[in-house]
């Protein structure tokens, strides 16, 4: 199902990575920021997805018929249509990590367009589902998809979570992971994430925990999961297809 990685510059994951922009306190008092879940194509193929939360933490993943190809992590001000930020951005097939930042401007639940700091921009929309409540009754089931860190090869990887929101998931290198998922508060369609791997297979080290979000889409199916460790130093990435409870 998921096709070998196919090698991007590190500005080009950059500038996808930019994509991704938040809000300060005068969006959250008057509704006017760039919080939510947007979706764009960059010219090259390349797929972007990334949540703005309503605390200005900010998680973008990039792929390519998907196959992981870089993440970003950060966060960003937006306040009357305009926006910036900064953070880091994670190049899966150069294995490197840098910094980036961005601004732009945005209509809210509608349009965003960003340029970055290497000189690069392009637009992407808004994904309404994003405004349904994250219920652990849809995103119950199994996965298949791949999973790696910024440092890692990229393995299949089993995901199975049930209805009282415990993950875990299975591999054949040698690492499992164990864990939970919880609606974050707020009434949007973002789940907070933590997990603990477990075996020496495992890219992050036996015993590393990791806490990010999770966003399914019951429309297409599909599952991804952004998380840190706790030094914010690596991070974990998954991204999978729902085949069945």
């Amino acid at each position: 199902m998921f096709k070998p990685l196919t090698l991007l510059t590190l500005t080009t994951v950059f500038c996808l990575g930019a994509v991704a922009a938040s809000r300060d306190e005068a969006g959250a008092n008057t509704g006017d920021s760039a919080e939510g879940f947007w979706v764009a194509t960059a010219p090259s193929g390349v797929h972007v997805k990334w949540g703005v939360l309503d605390n200005g933490d900010t998680w973008g993943l990039y792929d390519r018929e998907g196959t992981i190809l870089g993440a970003f992590h950060g966060s960003t001000r937006s306040s009357q249509g305009v926006l910036h930020g900064t953070g880091q951005a994670f190049d899966i097939p150069s294995r490197t990590v840098g910094a980036t930042s961005f601004t732009g401007t945005y209509v809210p639940r509608q349009a965003i367009s960003i340029t970055t700091s290497h000189g690069v921009g392009f637009s992407g929309r808004y994904v309404a589902g994003y405004d349904q409540p994250a219920r652990l009754s849809e995103l119950a089931g199994r996965f298949d998809g791949e999973g790696l860190s910024s440092l890692s090869p990229v393995h299949s990887m089993g995901l199975r979570v049930d209805a009282s929101g415990a993950v875990a998931l299975s591999s054949d290198h040698g690492c499992t992971a164990s864990g939970t998922a919880t609606p974050r508060p707020g009434g949007k369609n973002v789940f907070n994430m933590a997990l603990q791997f477990a075996g020496s297979g495992c890219a992050l080290g036996h015993g590393t925990t990791v806490s990010g979000i999770a966003h399914f889409s019951t429309a297409s199916g599909e599952l991804f999961v952004l998380a840190m460790n706790a030094a914010r130093t690596d991070g974990w990435l998954y991204l999978g297809a729902w085949v069945g409870e």
